[in-house]
C-alpha cells in the first residue's frame, strides 16, 4: 500500500488521539474505544454532509480540521517525542517554536488527507485495557478500495478525556518516523536547532510503502 494513504486514514479517524494527565479521573473517564468511535463517527458524519462545500472551497477543510481533529491531539507530547534527544537541549522558546511548526504541518497534512475522503469505513478491534488506566492503545481497521489498513493510536488521559500521543499505520510508527526525519534535519543544519526547527516539515510519504 502506498504511504500516501496516511493523511486520509489519519484524518478520517484522528479523533482517537488525546494526552497527558494523572490517573485520578480514570474511574469516570469514557472508555477509550467508545471515545474513539464517538469522535470518529462525528468527523465522518461532518465530512459526508459538507463534502459539496469543501470540494468547492478547500478552506472549509481547515475549519473541519480545527474543530474536529485539533482538539484531540496532544501536540506538546507528540512534538516532544519527535524532538527526541534534542528536546532536552532546546530552550523553552525553541520547544514552543517546534511545537507550533509541528502543529501547523500536521494540520495541513490532515486537511490534505480529508480532501481525498471517499466514504471509507472502519471498524475498531477488541480492546484490552493496560495496567496504567491513564494510557490506552486503540486499534482500528480502516477499509479502503485496496484493502484494510491497520491503524493504532497511543492515547493518554488529559483531565477527563483522551488525547493522541502517537500513531502507527500499517505497522509503521509515525512518531518514530518523524523523529528520524527531525534528527536528519538537525544534522543537515550542522546542529543548529533554530535552523532545523524553521526548516523541519514532517513527511509521512517519506516513509515509503509497506
Amino acid at each position: 500500500m502506498k504511504f500516501t494513504a496516511l493523511p486520509t486514514v489519519l484524518a478520517s479517524s484522528m479523533m482517537a488521539m488525546m494526552i497527558a494527565g494523572t490517573s485520578v479521573h480514570a474511574a469516570a473517564i469514557e472508555p477509550a474505544p467508545v471515545f474513539v468511535k464517538r469522535i470518529s463517527d462525528k468527523l465522518v458524519d461532518r465530512l459526508v454532509k459538507e463534502r459539496p462545500n469543501y470540494q468547492k472551497n478547500p478552506a472549509v477543510l481547515n475549519t473541519i480540521v480545527k474543530e474536529n481533529i485539533e482538539p484531540y491531539v496532544d501536540f506538546n507530547g507528540f512534538a516532544r517525542g519527535v524532538m527526541g534527544q534534542y528536546y532536552r537541549q532546546a530552550t523553552p522558546a525553541q520547544r514552543a517554536s517546534f511545537t507550533n511548526t509541528f502543529r501547523q504541518s500536521l494540520m495541513r497534512t490532515y486537511a490534505k488527507g480529508l480532501s481525498a475522503y471517499n466514504n471509507e469505513s472502519y471498524s475498531i478491534r477488541p480492546f484490552t485495557a493496560g495496567r496504567d488506566p491513564s494510557k490506552a492503545v486503540v486499534s482500528m481497521d480502516f477499509k479502503t478500495n485496496s484493502g484494510n489498513i491497520p491503524v493504532t493510536y497511543q492515547l493518554i488521559q488529559s483531565g477527563d478525556t483522551w488525547k493522541v500521543r502517537n500513531v502507527s499505520l500499517n505497522g509503521i510508527d509515525i512518531g518514530l518516523t518523524f523523529r528520524n526525519q527531525f534528527s536528519s534535519t538537525v544534522q543537515n543544519s550542522k546542529g543548529n536547532l533554530d535552523t532545523a526547527i524553521a526548516s523541519f516539515t514532517p513527511s509521512a510519504d517519506a516513509a515509503g510503502s509497506k
